[in-house]
């Protein structure tokens, strides 16, 4: 009759040790049922960032240019041997000179011209062996004037227009002049003060 309880317990406990395995894999695998989409998209974004890291760092270094005040970047590229220089300008004359100097990437050599045209062209293209690895700097020597206030005249700079059509400068639109409190330009704000004063 022992043999008989010894075998009954041994298949309950079997029986019980392969239920709580089911019931362990099944818990297990319905808590890991979205695991696979889970790695896939973890994987992604990790392939995407790295992929955004990547780039970053080629556009920066294959396009590192620095533009001097008054001048802004306008789509320029630097490929195997070709540099390409394209900019807009506020507050430079035109004709003055434009300078694109270069020197090796991370270091702190001097900068050494590479070509010269006038503000006014807007692109400029030469060729470098290896450009990709130089910094490049786009600048000008125009330093632009400082107000004067002497005797009662002001001297101040003036600007050239976008379409650089027509008229080549702009001043403040319904802007008024004065002197020791009284309009002296336009005339019109001159005469209305005039008028009032009687």
């Amino acid at each position: 009759m022992k043999e008989w309880a010894d075998i009954f317990q041994a298949v309950v406990m079997i029986a019980g040790v392969v239920v709580l395995a089911a019931i362990t894999i099944g818990t297990f695998l319905y808590a890991m049922r979205d695991v696979p989409r889970k790695i896939t998209a973890f994987i992604g974004s990790w392939f995407v960032g790295l992929l955004l890291v990547v780039g970053v760092v080629w556009y920066g270094g294959s396009k590192s240019m620095t533009f001097d005040v008054g001048l802004r970047d306008n789509g320029s590229w630097v490929s195997n041997d070709t540099v390409h220089v394209a900019w807009t300008y506020t507050g430079i004359p035109s004709a003055s000179t434009l300078y694109v100097a270069y020197r090796e990437s991370g270091t702190t050599n001097d900068w050494a011209d590479l070509g010269e045209t006038v503000v006014s062209a807007l692109v400029w293209e030469g060729t470098l062996e290896n450009a990709t690895n130089y910094d490049y700097l786009v600048y000008t020597t125009y330093v632009p004037p400082s107000p004067v206030h002497t005797n009662g005249v002001w001297v101040g700079p003036v600007y050239e227009t976008k379409k650089r059509q027509g008229a080549q400068s702009f001043i403040v639109i319904n802007g008024v002049i004065r002197e020791h409190g009284k309009a002296i330009a336009p005339p019109n704000a001159k005469r209305k003060e005039e008028e009032d004063e009687e």
